[in-house]
């Protein structure tokens, strides 16, 4: 993922200091940067509620920072990022890109296991997508809802009741529903996941201007408030 660095003056932002001033600076540089770091991911989380339709609680917490670090005597440095972290199977930072940067959707570990023949247990096993379509949500899910999907789809669950099936072309036909996934509980029908051509994104989520303006403002005051001005 691409960086962007920003850096600061604080004598260019002070200006002329008188004898206490100068000894409150490297305690309040270290603070103002610390809170700047973490205001800015506070707006990315709100940047990312007003953007997408849909955040998801792992979605808003892979804003993070780092606390600043000395790297010498007149330089500290703190770092705004997204989370690389591949633990439950898809980097916050590689699904967000295409909306940064804009490009085709990511394809989740769930979105290719979709496109693999065993999935489907179905007369023909053929596979539910092509590399050209996607599943998109149509209301929220939890993480742990699509590895529940999977097992179901994959023969490895059957649970009797709350069960989640696929409807494609043939079934859809003349039923008037649409194609997709959907669960089935308590005898009625929910569609949780509409199967679409797969979407370009033309970058709406704009990462490095929110975490730039953010840092910016936030920065200069709050070193003004623990120097006292």
């Amino acid at each position: 993922m691409a960086t962007q660095t920003i850096r600061f003056d604080v004598k260019q932002i002070l200006g002329k200091v008188d004898a206490i001033e100068k000894q409150l600076i490297p305690r309040a540089a270290r603070l103002a940067a610390n809170r700047a770091a973490f205001d800015a991911t506070v707006a990315l989380k709100q940047e990312a509620q007003n953007k997408f339709m849909q955040t998801v609680p792992y979605t808003l917490r892979s804003f993070r920072y780092n606390k600043p670090e000395q790297i010498n005597n007149k330089t500290l440095r703190a770092s705004v990022f997204i989370s690389q972290d591949r633990s439950k199977g898809n980097a916050p930072s590689d699904y967000l890109a295409p909306q940064i940067y804009g490009g085709s959707a990511f394809r989740t570990r769930f979105q290719r296991g979709l496109e693999n023949a065993e999935t489907y247990i179905g007369r023909d096993s053929t596979p539910i997508l092509r590399k050209s379509e996607i599943m998109v949500p149509v209301t929220k899910m939890r993480a742990s809802t699509y590895s529940v999907i999977m097992g179901q789809l994959r023969g490895t669950s059957k649970p009797k009741d709350k069960r989640y099936f696929y409807m494609g072309e043939k079934s859809v036909r003349k039923s008037g529903y649409k194609r997709g996934i959907y669960l089935r509980k308590n005898k009625k029908l929910t569609f949780v996941l509409k199967q679409i051509d797969m979407p370009s994104f033309t970058g709406k989520f704009n990462f490095f201007k929110v975490a730039e303006d953010t840092v910016r403002e936030s920065f200069n005051r709050n070193l003004l408030k623990e120097i006292g001005r």
